[in-house]
């Protein structure tokens, strides 16, 4: 399971995975960003995914829980990304494999 290292209601989290490599999901207006992390967390190293404003439905397809329909979107990520060990299964859950 993932851990917690930052994180702001509704704008960012970073996530350490339980293989030590960091992530850091992004909501903006602009649209929402998952990216890799490296020096502890300081420099993003990679683009994992990128959904603009115009795509945001696929984002939802993919991360929305529907027991909890009114969950906002930076909450409905970290809480599905918190159950993956690595960026791989993060690459995979986000290509919809």
């Amino acid at each position: 399971m993932a851990e917690i290292i930052t994180y702001k209601p509704g704008a960012y989290c970073q996530l350490k995975l339980a293989s030590r490599e960091r992530v850091l999901i992004s909501c903006a207006q602009t649209g929402i960003k998952i990216m890799k992390l490296g020096l502890g967390g300081l420099i993003r190293t990679k683009t994992i995914a990128d959904w603009p404003a115009s795509q945001l439905a696929a984002a939802i397809h993919i991360f929305a829980d529907e027991s909890n329909p009114l969950q906002q979107p930076l909450e409905a990520i970290k809480s599905k990304l918190m159950t993956c060990s690595s960026i791989r299964e993060i690459e995979q859950l986000c290509a919809g494999r």
